[in-house]
This record gives structure tokens, sequence and C-alpha cells, in this order.
């Protein structure tokens, strides 16, 4: 009883500080797990999971995997594909912008932001909503004193309220 007390204050101290993680899913030795959970806090080998509206305690030694869906990379693809779209038609103004074409607007911002950085930003991200960002975290092959403490990083690096 003396021991789940003191998980229980030391999972209030740490909902202080890290409150919980955002939605993961929590995969067990034998394929079976919890999914779209968060996690709150570990103590020794007891880690605390908030699961639907109801709060669970999961031995460490049954886990093999956590993973964290998060999202898909379309604001990296934007960011990439306006980045090309500016340097190349920042190119295209100073190499050929002088020189007559046809389909060049005479200004040069206007021309650089609305033909080439615009379209590479919206096709950047449509090529970037084809990738999903996940992070997996294989636990299986740890002691359970380094898998706690692969948890606590876990809990610390994906903290809904940094």
């Amino acid at each position: 009883m003396k021991n789940f007390l003191t998980f229980l204050l030391l999972v209030l101290i740490v909902s202080v500080n890290y409150t919980q993680t955002d939605p993961c899913s929590i995969v067990y030795k034998n394929s079976s797990g919890i999914p779209r959970t968060r996690l709150i806090g570990i103590h020794e080998n007891l880690l605390l999971v908030s699961d639907t509206g109801s709060y669970k305690i999961v031995n460490t030694d049954k886990i093999a995997r956590i993973k964290f869906d998060n999202g898909k990379y379309w604001k990296t693809g934007a960011a990439f594909g306006a980045g090309l779209g500016f340097v190349g038609g920042f190119l295209v103004y100073q190499f050929w912008g002088k020189k007559k074409i046809k389909f060049l607007p005479k200004d040069a911002t206007l021309g650089v932001l609305g033909i080439f950085t615009v379209p590479c930003a919206i096709i950047g991200g449509l090529i970037g909503m084809n990738f999903r960002n996940i992070d997996t975290y294989e636990l299986s092959k740890l002691n359970a004193f380094v898998k706690a403490k692969e948890i606590k990083f876990i809990i610390r690096d994906h903290a809904q309220y940094k």
C-alpha cells in the first residue's frame, strides 16, 4: 500500500511538469495492446496511462513498442516546395528576367511569388501528404531498468504541453 501511495504522489508531481503525452499506441509482447492512449507517468516498472476516460497501470515488462502518430508531412513539404520555388524564381528573374519572356510579369516580386513560390508550395504540400510521421520506440529487447529510463525520455519528448 505504501508503494502505491508513493506512486500516486509521484504521478501528481510529474503531472504538474508534463501533464500527459500526445496520443500513442502501446503494443504488448503478445501483440495485443492499448490503442489511442496517453502516457501519464512512470514509477519503477509501473506505467500510468489514460485510456478513454479511465486510468490504467501497466507493467513495463509487458510492453514491446510505443508508437506515436504525429500526422503527415504536408507542412514540411509545403515549406520545402516554397523555398525551392522562391530560389528557382529568383534565379529565373536574375538570368532571363531582363529578356522579354512573354509569360513572366514585369514585376519580379509578383512573378517570383505568384508563378514560382505558391505553386511549388502547393505541390510540395501535396507530396508531403503522402508520407506519415510515425515515431516508433522498440522496447522489447531492453531490460527493466533501461526500459523505465527510455519511457521517461519518451514521456518528456512527447509531452503535450512543453
